[in-house]
């Protein structure tokens, strides 16, 4: 749909039509937003919902808060 065929439109269809083109570029960009948050605590060996650094996690294993087995 073109600019002026928007434009050629009764009011309230043009208010309805505008308001669909929002509504779904907000869907649109949750939906981004959402992939986003997934493929960020996602990787090839698995998911996680905390990151650690090696340091961190070595002290965490050697004062026994994470378990060996």
């Amino acid at each position: 749909m073109t600019y002026n065929d928007v434009l050629d439109m009764p009011v309230y269809e043009r208010r309805f039509f505008l308001g669909l083109l929002t509504r779904d570029a907000i869907k649109t960009q949750e939906r981004i937003e959402e992939m986003n948050e997934k493929s960020n605590t996602k990787n090839s060996k698995g998911s996680r919902t905390t990151k650690i650094s090696g340091e961190g996690l070595k002290n965490r294993l050697k004062s026994g808060d994470i378990p060996l087995t």
